[in-house]
């Protein structure tokens, strides 16, 4: 019998470890299968975006990513094959992964000449080699008309009604202009006629991620946006409130199904010391006060040109630079069955192009869209090589002119452009006593070559947006007041100024960091009462860059464009001399 008992408890023994190795054997299983189910649900997604390229085809500069400067950063060809090169680390590291290339605006415009003088065919061409597939419109694509932008884009040569330069004309005409297949957004736009989104622009877009193993699929939604700061634009357009706009289609998106929402924004940002402010961190605040279920997810930013990469209330913020010195490269993981991104996942940075001198190992020898990209370039100087390279004139001493701000944020390049303005007007009838313009508008050096001579090419670089220089009648007043609007805490762009001197000094009233004093035109006092005739371009005189006080003011006459006024200059008095920093005085 006890043996039996014994027996019939070795038995009971057995059979509990089994059980007990059977239940854990099925947790274990359980947790795999759990995992492997969580895994099946999520689609790994990497967003590669682009901003304000400005045709830098090939560019280079200092890239300040807050508290890192990279040096000799840029060139489209190097831009895209680390964008390759980004894409295909990310699918490496991520079985299924799907990547999508964005743009945010201010793609062309602004451009060096290589680009510029065939209306921007290059650039539009790089971008379908990087494979762009959605962008915004920045402020930059209405320069020429939105209408004729969007001709470009889809591979038809645009119009050259408005050129005078019968080489220009005949380049334009000869460039093979390729379809870039952009979807191209703008929600926020309304066309002052029809009062509608401007005709071949949608407000947004829904594009499906779709893992090429499960196939299964996750909808997401793009939303474009403009900064609504831009007067000259809203001339033609009704430019709405952002945050408001995006509330409005975050909830269309909604009601579609769409739970996984990216904003373009071209409305600006900056990280600084770690903290990340601007038009588009305040977008994001006043959009979850207007709607605090809103589904926004990420929001790409660009205009101001600075670097960004911040959360504002769990929204990545980022911001690459300008002129394809940078790229903004977030990843992270939709899910399936929420049909909307794991929050957790979401990873956002901002990288450089670096240099192959600081980067050797990024050769990018077999990389398609780097040797596309170099033909395209390559192309494009030839073809506007008869233009640009025709002198002329030349500088005292032979010496390049520098474009770099002054600790009085003063420009020399940017004095010979409004000397040279003031000067050709006057000789042509057009009465002016001061030359206004902001160094924004000046883009770059006056390079001057081996013997000293200067080049088309270069004044096309200097001055590449092409600008109509209007002439306004301002009192005494008025002129301190703009002179005074550039001493805010808020101001990116400085005034450069001729015929004029000033002193200022550092001031702590509100938002005013600085006040002027000791304003003279001419070398005499300023009579505040008095009328003078100010010359500057057509995008300050509407109040561009925050100079609300040129909208106080009527337009009374019309000096005619920026590079026709800088060749005359050039061609009337080389050797020209380089201007002496002595304008703003401080003290």
């Amino acid at each position: 019998m006890e043996k039996q008992r014994n027996s019939l408890f070795c038995w009971v023994g057995i059979l509990s470890v089994a059980l007990v190795l059977g239940i854990t054997g099925f947790a274990t299983n359980s947790t795999t299968v759990s995992a492997k189910s969580k895994s099946s649900q999520q689609i790994p997604v990497q967003f590669l975006t682009v901003n304000d390229i400005h045709g830098g085809l090939q560019t280079t500069g200092k890239f300040v990513m807050d508290q890192k400067t990279v040096t000799n950063a840029g060139g489209l060809a190097r831009l895209g094959g680390y964008l390759d090169q980004s894409e295909q680390q990310f699918k490496k590291a991520n079985k299924g992964g799907v990547t999508v290339r964005l743009q945010s605006g201010d793609m062309v415009g602004a451009s060096p000449a290589n680009s510029a003088l065939l209306d921007d065919g290059p650039t539009l061409a790089s971008l379908k080699a990087m494979h762009i597939q959605i962008g915004v419109l920045g402020n930059h694509e209405f320069d020429h008309g939105i209408g004729q932008f969007l001709v470009e884009t889809k591979g038809q040569t645009p119009s050259t009604a408005s050129l005078k330069n019968q080489q220009q004309i005949q380049a334009i005409k000869d460039y093979p202009f390729v379809n870039t297949g952009m979807k191209m957004l703008i929600a926020n736009v309304l066309d002052k006629n029809t009062n509608k989104i401007p005709t071949g622009y949608s407000p947004y877009y829904i594009k499906k991620v779709t893992d090429p193993k499960t196939k299964q699929s996750v909808k997401v939604g793009y939303i474009g946006i403009l900064n609504t700061n831009l007067p000259g634009i809203a001339k033609n357009y009704t430019l709405l409130d952002e945050a408001t706009t995006i509330a409005k289609y975050d909830k269309v998106l909604r009601h579609k199904g769409v739970k996984a929402i990216v904003v373009l924004g071209h409305t600006g940002a900056v990280t600084q010391n770690g903290k990340t402010t601007g038009d588009a961190v305040n977008d994001i605040k006043k959009l979850d006060k207007i709607d605090p279920h809103n589904s926004v997810d990420i929001f790409f930013a660009a205009h101001s040109h600075q670097y960004a990469n911040g959360i504002v209330n769990g929204v990545p913020v980022v911001q690459a630079g300008f002129q394809g010195k940078g790229y903004s490269d977030i990843t992270g993981k939709l899910n399936v069955k929420t049909k909307d991104f794991d929050k957790k996942s979401l990873k956002a940075m901002v990288k450089p192009v670096y240099s192959l001198a600081d980067d050797p190992k990024a050769t990018f020898k077999n990389d398609q869209s780097f040797y596309t990209i170099s033909d395209i370039i390559n192309m494009a100087n030839q073809r506007v090589a008869p233009i640009i390279n025709t002198p002329v004139g030349s500088i005292q001493g032979g010496k390049t002119i520098s474009n770099d701000l002054s600790a009085n944020k003063e420009s020399a390049a940017a004095y010979v452009v409004v000397d040279a303005q003031r000067n050709v007007a006057n000789k042509e009838g057009h009465k002016t006593d001061i030359a206004v313009t902001s160094n924004d508008s000046i883009r770059s050096a006056m390079v001057a070559d081996g013997a000293g001579k200067v080049t088309l090419g270069t004044l096309y670089d200097m001055q590449p947006y092409g600008n109509s220089q209007p002439i306004v009648e301002m009192t005494g007043q008025d002129i301190v007041d703009l002179l005074n609007e550039q001493y805010t805490k808020t101001q990116l762009y400085f005034l450069q100024i001729s015929g004029l001197t000033y002193h200022f000094k550092p001031a702590s009233n509100g938002n005013q960091i600085a006040e002027v004093s000791d304003v003279q035109v001419d070398g005499k006092d300023i009579d505040l009462g008095g009328t003078y005739r100010v010359l500057t371009n057509d995008y300050l005189s509407t109040g561009g860059d925050g100079y609300s006080a040129f909208t106080k003011v009527k337009i009374v006459d019309n000096a005619g464009q920026d590079i026709d006024l800088l060749t005359s200059y050039m061609q009337d008095n080389s050797p020209i001399p380089v201007p002496q920093l002595n304008r703003k005085i401080q003290g």
